[in-house]
């Protein structure tokens, strides 16, 4: 028997060595391959040909895993499911099972022919626009110049076929100091401070939460559309996105520093907390809708909107009605006005908004260009606010319930066009202006006085240029500046007054260069 067992043990032997011959990864013994090796080197030689090293298949061997095509296939719909609902993230990011960290840094240096000193809280960094704190000259970083710096997580499910389980929770920062991006803190630092002696800071949807760009969840469908809850971009923010030539940026667009055309009104309204959204394609055409439910208890204090638009061969537009009741803008306290019980809070100013944006935009050929329209209703609120409101982490000191007795008329405009120089470096050219009404009753009705008032008719207008070179698809640098000035009741505060007959700049330039990496 074992005479007839060395042949068959031979056979199978000599099987496995020919089905390992043929086996792509299998690697050959280190004294066979050294000795190949030097022959297929001497062949190269003669035939001036490259050669792989010996061993070439010991290290081909330890390659990374990557996974067969089958398994790879189900994350095509997951990836189609991103981009119909605008997640950030593009492809070759950090994704596991559906699930993607992803993140951005934007830093630059620049110089303002007027300014304010940098704010480690407040998220642009610096006051890009004209201010009454712009007193002075400024030179150093110029933080989240052309986006935020932010850090998000977001995926995407597959529950049954055709329909999708999707998430994003993300927050901002400012690079220099690293801190969460906070509006309200920045003011609360300006608390019984001087003008002049402020750093920068304002009003801002991004008041410290770590969810302070957005949080939400919700359900996708090729048919059915997009349904979400939670913290989200307000439909006139996700236009000021999409048509602004400057993408909403900080330091080059007026309309993306100053929130009032992205919050339909007033900044804190950009982003809303406990929000439902719903956007639908048919055809050619799109529908969408928002409802915000009051997040503090008050079933006054609530928002909505419709939008409808669409898009052919080059061309798109859409059209949003939005209202936002009990709408507060908050401002810093001011000196003499701060005590040990209110240092920590806010001044408010409250109205009920109503806005209508027009956006339209057209690509031909190597040029994109931009327009867009928004008209703002102030009116009194029909529910007033109390002090001690709740402001997104602080409270009101004071509210303002009665400055709209005449309702305040704001008219924006804005236009540009985006150049694709070359496929990985864009040219762009914007302007925008802002117009008001003269708003103003009793003895300032006539706003005839030097000393102009906030709610005399005024006007503010900004222009801006920029270049955005991509060295890769996660890395860019650019280069831009934007002109800003201010006249009439927009120059409040910073143009002459009783207090202050000189005044202080009511324009800034600020010439900017900076890179921006993402993942």
């Amino acid at each position: 028997m074992h005479k007839f067992m060395f042949p068959i043990a031979a056979i199978v032997a000599s099987m496995a060595g020919t089905a390992q011959a043929g086996d792509a990864n299998t690697v050959t013994p280190p004294k066979a391959a050294a000795k190949h090796h030097v022959v297929a080197k001497k062949i190269a030689v003669r035939r001036r040909t490259p050669i792989a090293p010996a061993y070439a298949g010991t290290y081909q061997a330890q390659a990374p895993y990557a996974p067969p095509v089958d398994l790879a296939a189900p994350l095509v719909p997951i990836a189609r499911a991103m981009d119909s609902i605008g997640l950030p993230a593009k492809d070759g990011t950090l994704t596991y099972h559906g699930v993607t960290v992803y993140g951005g840094i934007d830093l630059g240096l620049g110089y303002q022919s007027h300014g304010a000193p940098l704010s480690s809280v407040y998220g642009p960094g610096r006051n890009y626009t004209p201010n009454a704190a712009n007193a002075h000259t400024q030179v150093g970083f110029m933080p989240n110049a052309l986006s935020y710096s932010n850090f998000g997580v977001k995926g995407v499910e597959e529950i049954v076929p055709g329909l999708s389980f999707v998430f994003n929770l993300q927050t901002t920062f400012v690079p220099t100091s690293a801190q969460l991006s906070n509006g309200n803190k920045a003011q609360v630092l300006n608390n019984g401070v001087a003008l002049p002696l402020r750093t920068s800071g304002g009003d801002s949807s991004r008041n410290g939460q770590i969810d302070n760009a957005q949080a939400y969840g919700g359900f996708v469908s090729p048919t059915f559309g997009t349904i979400t809850f939670g913290r989200q971009n307000a439909l006139t923010l996700d236009a000021v996105i999409a048509y602004d030539p400057m993408s909403a940026s900080n330091a080059f667009s007026l309309i993306g520093f100053a929130g009032m055309t992205p919050g339909g009104g007033n900044t804190e309204d950009a982003r809303q907390g406990d929000s439902l959204k719903y956007r639908v394609n048919f055809g050619p055409f799109r529908a969408a809708g928002m409802y915000k439910f009051d997040e503090f208890g008050n079933t006054n204090r609530n928002a909505y909107a419709a939008q409808l638009g669409g898009e052919y061969q080059g061309f798109s537009a859409d059209v949003i009605y939005s209202v936002v009741k009990d709408s507060v803008t908050t401002a810093s306290l001011g000196v003499g006005a701060v005590t040990p019980t209110n240092f920590n809070e806010l001044a408010g100013t409250v109205s009920d908004n109503y806005a209508v944006m027009a956006v339209a935009s057209y690509k031909i050929d190597k040029f994109k260009f931009f327009a867009g329209y928004e008209n703002i209703r102030f009116e009194n609120p029909e529910n007033p606010l109390a002090a001690g409101s709740p402001a997104e982490g602080y409270q009101l000191f004071s509210t303002a319930n009665a400055n709209f007795t005449k309702n305040r008329i704001v008219d924006i405009f804005w236009g540009g066009v985006k150049y694709a120089f070359r496929d990985n470096i864009d040219l762009i050219g914007a302007y925008y202006h802002y117009t008001q009404n003269s708003y103003a009753t009793g003895a300032t009705a006539g706003c005839s006085s030097r000393f102009v008032a906030a709610n005399c008719s005024g006007t503010q207008d900004a222009g801006s240029v920029l270049i955005d070179y991509r060295f890769s698809k996660r890395f860019d640098v650019y280069a831009g500046a934007m002109y800003g000035i201010v006249h009439g009741g927009f120059a409040n505060g910073y143009a002459p007054t009783a207090t202050n007959p000189t005044g202080t700049a009511t324009n800034t330039i600020d010439p900017t260069v900076g890179f921006r990496f993402q993942f």
